[in-house]
């Protein structure tokens, strides 16, 4: 059976604009609703790098992800905005899922483990296969994460900067997700290259972490059930 969680979140941007991405007018399309896909191998830090960026903290244990859904509302001076976020299923059983992801995205994130050459490699062929089924531009930026194991890497940075940057011509950066480096730059970055006229700063986060609201289609766990309890005093 098929588990996809749904996180509602609701926040209200900041009235800073100097944080906001350069968007050419001409190329935003008219959309208030935008999908981000987070692609790669299991084991690289997808699902942490979610709820880090969600909800500042990482998930209380690991657990194979089939596929979770997040969806963001923003109010953007009075617009609304809506970004679903998709963390697939690492060890692939379900390639129909993944496709279906792939053809209705906006944007992708390929996540690889620097201390993994294999998943890497994974990033090479989940890139490929955007490419094939994505039905408009791809947007696409690939993360290095675990920058924390530098004793363990078998990922040169240098090389796959190059690759990606200049001979992909797509975003790049490296990241940990357990000592929450660089998260949020991934999707300041992201929402640039996808022109997504959207602000992320620390304290619109904070308001989103203290509103977010887990909604389950299933009989939530213990850990989801002490989750409401501890948000639920929160939401308006």
């Amino acid at each position: 059976m098929t588990l996809v969680k749904e996180f509602q979140v609701k926040m209200s941007a900041a009235s800073r604009t100097d944080l906001l991405p350069t968007i050419d007018e001409c190329s935003v399309r008219t959309k208030d609703h935008y999908k981000l896909v987070v692609l790669g191998d299991s084991k690289v830090g997808k699902t942490s790098i979610i709820h880090q960026f969600l909800y500042g903290k990482m998930p209380p244990k690991y657990s194979a992800t089939v596929e979770e859904f997040h969806q963001g509302e923003f109010d953007l001076n009075g617009t609304s905005l809506t970004l679903d976020i998709v963390d697939t299923a690492g060890s692939y059983p379900f390639p129909a899922m993944r496709r279906l992801a792939i053809t209705t995205g906006d944007a992708f994130i390929l996540v690889y483990s620097i201390d993994s050459q294999k998943s890497f490699e994974q990033v090479r062929a989940l890139r490929d296969e955007v490419l094939e089924y994505c039905n408009r531009q791809a947007h696409i930026i690939v993360v290095g994460n675990k920058a924390d194991l530098e004793e363990r890497r078998q990922v040169k940075k240098e090389l796959a900067e190059t690759l990606v940057e200049i001979d992909w011509e797509h975003g790049f950066i490296e990241t940990s997700a357990r000592s929450n480096v660089n998260i949020l730059q991934i999707f300041r970055k992201l929402m640039n290259i996808s022109k997504i006229p959207m602000e992320l700063t620390p304290k619109v986060l904070e308001k989103q972490r203290r509103k977010s609201l887990p909604v389950h289609n299933t009989q939530p766990s213990l850990r989801d059930q002490t989750l409401l309890k501890r948000n639920s005093c929160n939401v308006s």
